[in-house]
């Protein structure tokens, strides 16, 4: 193969290489861009602040089909959805006395027996044995669980086959709930049968690019009224102040959202520590309380100056306190840590009004206001409920397992600024607000993509300079050899053995070469004197050569001259020693021989061999004591008369030997 043809040829396995290496390396790229292109989504909000504890920011949920639009609050805990039934919802069994804008301050009514997608499963409890949704606060509900259609505000995703529980009684959820958990719902009762959140559902259908939210409560008392925020897979960095403690989720899946509460101090008229030793606290927006350990709760009634009302169960505020509580300017700041003692914090202040909340029927008889505090029975209820997200910003992210605590900004008129949080393994860390934010920047080749490029490069390479050694030492060789003669073939230059003459003085045998065929040959010189001249070796009367070479030309053999006169000695003697004194002259230097060959014979009287070496076999008689033998092998090539008459008729080739035997 041509040397530039080797080059081109690795030229073109080095491209493939690098080609199918860099394919790999952009479809990596293409992956992360397909990530990027995913943005986050933000869910807007009703623009409604409702419910018999609050009041609350809601968001829209599109139930069923056709779509039934409900307002819900959102539940960090709980991996189902509920609304409210139509069909208890308001009745007289839930209330005494039915409220008369009832089915609008429970956030609107579904209707099931109207949606052609309600696939109901049973009825079952949210939790069970100290286990499922709220069960350490000691929530009871039962709910008539479904699979339903389900969009998440007025445009956002919608999603088949979620989880759906449907609810009667006002207490403990006076509205609906939106879960965010991505834990999936497990119904024991169904063979552990297990259904997916609507989070983990979004990125299996390659909705949002992570498993991940943001969400604070929205706070009524600020500015105009702000409203509650809910972001999938990103978080707006317009609502928080950025710090960089990171927490880390809990093992407990029921209570994951986990952090260190270092302290709680109060100011005000006076200044007082409701906290001074650190305990574990679960966040979680379902409940509006803050549950809290007793002697914590004492200290907030002194700083506070509450009673509880044993009939509620709740810190009601008379209209004169809340007033002098309204003036007071009074504020509590909570100092959050992923760690015990020491280590990065951060710290969330709640003034008076975040506390300022209003309790309705069936809670209270009469509407009034309360503070969101509960004694909390042991540290399984340790709990900074939705009260404590008005003034916090939460960011979760499931597959990293961390997430982040900030503390919210108003700022009037402040636009939108959400990023994106891409999935874990996509080179970005997280979470919104703590230590390096993930967001939707360009994207680097991983090392696994940088190094097979760099392999290929190089293994492309060292194959194109081996090719080029080669061949190189190739073109090298081919000039050495042409500048040098080959060594002479001494086969070629002394031919074949049988062309030259023995130098045998005896020989113990006869043979026969191309030369004698049908003739007897003795020491490289016929003795046979039976032909008239004395001489049968291709000389014939005359001195003439009756032999024919194949190519017409005339014998280099020399011929020896027949002697003029058999009886004289002198004579004889004489061409005898001429004859020797040739052989010798051939003996010391290489002769070459052409093979001889016979004209063709003529048929009838004129059909003479002019081969005295192939005498023919017509009309031959074998000589008594003639010393030689005719050769058993007689060619019949060129010779018109090849078909004898002896009796045998068979044809034969021209070519093809044939065997005669002889009388």
């Amino acid at each position: 193969m041509d040397c530039g043809i080797r080059i081109r040829a690795v030229l073109c396995i080095w491209t493939l290489i690098f080609i199918a290496l860099s394919r790999g390396a952009s479809n990596t790229i293409r992956s992360s861009n397909a990530d990027e292109d995913q943005k986050a989504v933000v869910i807007a909000p009703s623009e409604y602040f409702e419910g018999n504890d609050g009041p609350w920011s809601t968001f829209f949920l599109r139930v069923g089909d056709p779509e039934q639009d409900v307002r819900v609050t959102v539940s960090t805990a709980s991996p189902e959805s509920f609304v409210v039934l139509s069909e208890f919802g308001c009745s007289d069994s839930v209330f005494e006395d039915v409220p008369d804008d009832c089915a609008v301050s429970r956030g609107m009514l579904f209707n099931q027996n109207d949606s052609s997608t309600w696939h109901e499963l049973g009825q079952f409890g949210i939790n069970q044995n100290g286990v499922g949704l709220e069960a350490n606060l000691g929530y009871s509900q039962r709910s008539i669980f479904a699979q339903e259609k389900l969009g998440l505000g007025l445009t956002g995703p919608t999603l088949e086959n979620q989880t759906v529980a449907g609810i009667a009684t006002a207490d403990p959820f006076y509205l609906g709930l939106f879960g965010l958990n991505n834990q999936p719902v497990n119904f024991t009762s169904l063979g552990n049968f297990s259904s997916p959140s609507f989070l983990t559902t979004l990125k299996d259908k390659g909705m949002i690019p992570s498993m991940s939210w943001s969400y604070t409560a929205g706070a009524k008392y600020r500015l105009k009224q702000v409203y509650g925020q809910l972001i999938l897979s990103g978080y707006d960095t317009s609502r928080f102040e950025e710090n960089s403690v990171s927490f880390s989720m809990a093992d407990d899946i029921t209570r994951d959202l986990v952090v260190v509460l270092q302290s709680i101090s109060y100011s005000g008229s006076t200044s007082a520590t409701l906290l001074s030793e650190s305990i574990d606290i679960f966040v979680d927006s379902t409940d509006p309380n803050l549950w809290l350990p007793e002697d914590v709760c004492d200290a907030f009634e002194k700083a506070f100056d509450l009673t509880l009302d044993s009939d509620s169960g709740l810190y009601l505020v008379n209209d004169t306190h809340h007033n002098a509580l309204l003036d007071s300017d009074a504020e509590v700041t909570f100092r959050l840590s992923d760690v015990q003692g020491g280590g990065d914090t951060v710290r969330i202040t709640l003034p008076y009004a975040a506390f300022d909340l209003t309790a309705e029927a069936p809670l209270v008889g009469n509407t009034s206001h309360y503070f969101p505090l509960k004694r909390a029975a042991n540290s399984t209820q340790y709990t900074l409920g939705r009260t404590f997200l008005q003034e916090a910003y939460l960011t979760a992210d499931y597959e990293r397992k961390v997430f982040n605590v900030s503390a919210c900004v108003f700022n009037a008129g402040a636009e939108e600024d959400v990023v994106t949080i891409l999935p874990k393994g996509s080179g970005e860390s997280s979470t919104g607000g703590g230590g390096s934010s993930s967001g939707s920047g360009s994207k680097s080749l991983g090392g696994g993509a940088i190094a097979g490029i760099v392999i290929g490069a190089i293994v492309g390479a060292l194959l194109l300079v081996a090719a080029i050694i080669f061949c190189v030492r190739r073109q090298r060789k081919k000039r050495e050899y042409a500048a040098s003669e080959p060594d002479p073939d001494m086969a070629v230059i002394t031919g074949p053995v049988h062309n030259h003459q023995s130098t045998r003085t005896a020989r113990t045998g006869k043979y026969f070469s191309p030369d004698t065929i049908g003739t007897s040959t003795e020491e490289g010189v016929s003795s046979n004197t039976t032909g008239t001249n004395g001489y049968s070796n291709g000389v014939s009367i005359g001195g003439e050569s009756s032999q024919q070479e194949l190519d017409g030309e005339a014998t280099q053999v020399s011929q020896i001259a027949a002697p003029a006169d058999d009886n004289g000695e002198g004579s004889r003697a004489q061409s005898i020693q001429q004859e020797e004194a040739k052989l010798k002259e051939r003996e010391t230097s290489p002769v070459y021989h052409e093979l001889g060959g016979t004209g063709i014979s003529k048929r009838g009287s004129e059909a003479v061999s002019s081969m005295s070496g192939l005498e023919p076999h017509v009309g031959r008689e074998r000589e008594e004591g003639a010393d030689h033998l005719d050769s058993p092998f007689v060619s019949t090539l060129g010779s018109a008369g090849w078909q004898d008459k002896r009796g045998d008729q068979d044809l034969v080739s021209p070519t093809t030997p044939v065997r005669h035997s002889f009388a």
